[in-house]
């Protein structure tokens, strides 16, 4: 099994019937295209048994944005059981595939060890890639106090705090927040984010984000985040 899933999706790509039905996607040199579009789609911290990597529709005709679902799997039980539930989902749509209706099921949420959505347009084009599996937010606590660390000796971080004296203290301290896979961040890595809360009005907080490589021990990475709350 490859260690990287980007090579899966040249030769094992699978395409709803929807899209199948609309000539998207039709051959071996389209498929080829987007493999070699994407950024790399590396394993966690456990080497990859099976994928799936269908290419989904939209719900609707004609399609103007296609989601390219990678579904990713560790071991041979979880792998048979992603298999299971993609040939269930796939009886479901042929089930409901009455045209023209827009109801016809799509392949979100099969369970998987790693899965990924990436916005692939209709001739292509790469759009956004982000890890969708919730345990990404799962942070052990020794990854969350190495990356804190790592963080808090950096010298970016120390020109925030110098630039930020008058932050209110109710704001807290640094927190590990998610994993980030490279086909986000753009780096080779997998990596921690660790964010730094600079303001918040009830509704919306601000700050700055630190990408952490905790096998590398650097800040790879600064950015701003916002996010919203309720």
């Amino acid at each position: 099994m490859p260690d990287d899933l980007r090579s899966l999706v040249a030769d094992n790509l699978r395409l709803h019937p929807r899209v199948a039905y609309q000539g998207l996607c039709a051959d071996q040199v389209a498929a080829q295209s987007i493999a070699d579009s994407l950024r790399p789609l590396t394993p966690f911290r456990n080497a990859y048994t099976g994928a799936i990597c269908v290419l989904d529709w939209d719900h609707r005709l004609p399609s103007k944005t296609l989601a390219l679902r990678i579904y990713a799997y560790y071991g041979e039980d979880t792998w048979a059981a992603g298999q299971e539930a993609y040939d269930d989902r796939l009886e479901e749509i042929g089930n409901s595939d009455r045209y023209p209706e827009f109801d016809v099921p799509d392949f979100d949420l099969l369970a998987a060890d790693e899965a990924y959505e990436i916005e692939i347009g209709v001739e292509g084009q790469l759009g956004r890639s982000r890890l969708t599996s919730a345990w990404r937010r799962n942070i052990a606590i020794s990854d969350g106090d190495l990356a804190i660390a790592i963080v808090r000796a950096s010298d970016e971080f120390k020109a925030l705090l110098e630039s930020s004296k008058d932050r209110p203290a109710h704001l807290g301290d640094l927190e590990a927040v998610s994993w980030t896979p490279p086909c986000e961040s753009e780096h080779s890595e997998w990596t921690l984010d660790v964010w730094f809360l600079q303001a918040f009005d009830g509704r919306i907080g601000t700050g700055r984000s630190f990408l952490v490589d905790t096998n590398r021990e650097a800040v790879v990475a600064v950015r701003d985040f916002s996010v919203r709350t309720g």
